[in-house]
């Protein structure tokens, strides 16, 4: 042995430093098992919960739209006119998968595989930031994530979106750091997809346009930083475009949709909190709609032609029950949050399944602010992960939130959490080597 040799057998290798020399040829392999696994274990975790609730127990008017697509009829509910009231991508998706039928299989091998592609776009994330062996630490639990495991095959947008999101974001940071073409047309492209999934990720993808002109560790000239932006504006608007026109060809207005106002009122006015954040928004805001007085269903008859000018009266009812009182409405924000990133689901569900969330996110929740914290130095690096989460606090003190809606952003305490995991065991192996 060469003295170099003695010297590095002397030094007790850390934990890091074990997993960094494994996977370093192994990396990939390691990854695609992981990802092989994630897939294995949320189609037996659906399966083994029936077709039968899978239909019933959902927002199973996705479906009737997907239905009315594959047929022939267009993005419209049955018996009414074609509609422009929320994005449209998931409704598509299952048209295209299920070609209009009731095909559980279809539907959870589809959302299983997407599922599936978020670990290992969480794992990408997580190399760009921190290295291989936080990438495998958090593709692992990203891939046992009790809400992921379950949640991502649900009939609903859930699942889809997280996938866009945190492929968008990855491709984002991508294009930060390459300053690539490619990059940052993808980057425009996902983020649209990701937009016309779910259309409150719209504030964050200005945001990220706007980041990419940031000047970066590689001291990037200003131009090749403003191209890079520019090229994925032009993709973000070219993939957003043709539902804008055809939104502007239903209402007279380029909308993302026209639930907004009524979004605003469900989340501002006297019965908000009645059920919520323990039931559902919905049954608060069903009893919210009931309640309307005569003269408020007179005012609303004729503006049901044109689902912009019904959007705008529930905006102004919304917002006139802000106005009335500004204190309530920032202590109805500051519960919505609650809701919202509280380590008990909202809405709650039996006993055995609160728990399981609670001790599976609490912790990750905790770990992950921690992460957060310690990483501080690096802020330029990390803005588009402060800003995901204080544009959704935004977004849900105006409006409201369940966890379904924050789900998207556990895939960043999980990546978080992963580096101080992997810190911690480190120093427990240095200390006991």
């Amino acid at each position: 042995m060469t003295a170099l040799s003695l010297a590095e057998a002397a030094v007790p290798r850390t934990f890091a430093a074990r997993v960094e020399t494994l996977a370093r040829g192994r990396f990939r392999w390691v990854i695609a098992g992981i990802v092989l696994a994630a897939f294995v274990l949320r189609v037996g975790a659906r399966a083994a919960g029936g077709a039968a609730g899978f239909w019933a127990n959902s927002y199973y008017s996705f479906f009737i739209l997907a239905r009315q697509i594959a047929e022939g009829h267009g993005y419209a509910f049955p018996g009414f006119a074609p509609t422009a009231f929320r994005v449209p991508l998931y409704p598509i998706f299952l048209a295209a998968v299920t070609q209009g039928r009731q095909d559980f299989w279809a539907v959870l091998i589809a959302q299983a595989l997407l599922s599936a592609g978020t670990v290992a776009c969480v794992a990408w994330l997580a190399r760009m930031w921190f290295g291989r062996t936080v990438a495998i630490v958090a593709a692992a639990i990203t891939a046992l994530y009790p809400y992921y495991l379950w949640h991502d095959t649900a009939l609903q947008e859930t699942g889809l979106f997280i996938f866009l999101a945190t492929l968008a974001m990855a491709l984002v940071v991508y294009a930060q750091r390459r300053r690539s073409i490619a990059g940052a047309l993808l980057a425009g492209l996902v983020l649209g997809l990701a937009i016309l999934t779910r259309a409150t990720l719209m504030p964050f993808a200005l945001f990220a346009v706007l980041w990419l002109i940031v000047p970066d560790g590689a001291s990037t000239a200003l131009r090749r930083r403003v191209v890079t932006a520019l090229l994925c504006l032009a993709a973000l608007g070219a993939t957003l475009s043709p539902w804008l026109i055809r939104a502007h060809q239903i209402t007279g207005r380029y909308t993302l949709g026209t639930e907004f106002g009524s979004a605003v009122f469900g989340g501002n006015n006297p019965l908000t909190f009645r059920f919520y954040p323990r039931q559902s928004i919905d049954v608060s805001r069903n009893a919210a709609f009931l309640a309307l007085t005569r003269a408020d269903r007179r005012e609303l008859r004729p503006l049901h032609r044109n689902e912009a000018l019904a959007s705008d009266w529930y905006l102004r009812r919304g917002l006139d029950y802000i106005y009335a009182d500004p204190a309530r409405f920032v202590i109805g924000a500051v519960r919505k949050n609650v809701a919202a990133f509280g380590i008990l689901p909202s809405p709650r569900h039996d006993l055995k399944t609160d728990a399981v969330q609670a001790l599976a996110y609490g912790p990750m929740l905790l770990l992950g602010l921690a992460g957060l914290w310690l990483t501080r130095s690096r802020w330029r690096e990390f803005l588009p992960v402060y800003a995901n989460f204080v544009l959704f606090a935004g977004i849900t003190g105006v409006l409201w939130g369940h966890s379904s809606h924050r789900a998207f952003l556990d895939v960043y305490l999980i990546i978080f959490a992963s580096s101080v995991l992997a810190a911690a065991f480190d120093k427990f192996r240095g200390a006991n080597p």
